[in-house]
């Protein structure tokens, strides 16, 4: 699962569900590539152009 915060300028991603929990959480500053390549998704997510607020 990945969010975006446009009040903090943040996507997290979450990986390794388990029991109702994810047991991986990655946290970057938009600007910076979400790397989903070990994912099922096996893409990077750009947010070089996420709106901030």
């Amino acid at each position: 699962m990945v969010s975006a915060d446009p009040y903090q300028g943040k996507c997290h991603l979450y990986t390794q569900p388990k029991d109702g929990e994810y047991l991986t959480e990655l946290s970057v500053a938009f600007g910076a590539d979400v790397d989903m390549t070990t994912t099922p998704l096996e893409l990077t997510l750009k947010t070089d152009e996420f709106p901030r607020d």
